[in-house]
């Protein structure tokens, strides 16, 4: 059971990393974000199928803001200008019109989907549908999931596997590979592209890995 605490830490704190290197740069935020490549290189990545991915991404940390210009590419591929963003970072985006009230419906039926797993609020500052709120929704199912664990719940814990692998299908899974395209079809900007590779590399084996354990609960 300690491994399943283990692995659920572990994949809790790569949803943060993900989603905080996908929130505005900030030289406060990157050095965090240091910090936390040390702390999880220190456990078993490479066990995980995205590990290359990990290891392209990580490798570029320490990573200074302004001499990297990613502070200039975050502007350009997420943040909305004159003619607006390349690869929008929300899931909206990808999967409502802009025009007729939708975007404002699916936010508000993503708002009471996170009241219903217990989530009041996500804690940071961006749209509920933004790619770092999401991560970060599931960092928090993955902190219930090692809570449960840990007291030896296994009911709590399917059922918290259940909310993780609904939320992924139903979201990440539909609409990273759209947004991952956006970036890659971007003008080129090597740490955004291998973060985004590396998130949906992540989403994908999470979908796999979470619907296996769910099995082997079963069994």
């Amino acid at each position: 059971m300690t491994d399943s605490i283990d692995i659920a830490r572990t994949r809790q704190g790569l949803y943060r990393f993900l989603g905080g290197a996908l929130l505005p740069p900030t030289e406060d935020q990157f050095q965090l974000l240091a910090g936390a490549v040390a702390v999880l290189g220190d456990r078993d990545i490479d066990d995980f199928a995205f590990s290359p991915s990990w290891h392209r991404l990580s490798s570029q940390f320490p990573l200074d803001v302004r001499s990297s210009g990613i502070d200039v590419d975050y502007v350009r591929l997420f943040a909305s200008g004159r003619s607006g963003a390349l690869a929008p970072p929300t899931e909206s985006y990808y999967r409502v019109p802009a025009k007729g009230g939708g975007i404002a419906q699916f936010v508000g039926e993503l708002q009471r989907e996170y009241r219903s797993m217990g989530i009041a609020s996500v804690g940071i500052a961006e749209a509920p549908d933004h790619v770092s709120t999401e991560l970060e929704v599931m960092a928090y199912l993955c902190d219930l999931e090692a809570t449960n664990w840990a007291s030896g719940q296994m009911r709590l814990v399917d059922d918290t596997l259940a909310l993780q692998h609904r939320f992924l299908r139903q979201h990440l899974r539909v609409w990273i590979p759209q947004f991952r395209r956006r970036v890659n079809d971007a003008p080129p900007s090597h740490f955004y592209v291998d973060l985004v590779d590396a998130v949906h590399a992540f989403v994908v084996h999470e979908t796999d890995y979470v619907q296996l354990v769910r099995k082997e609960l079963a069994t």
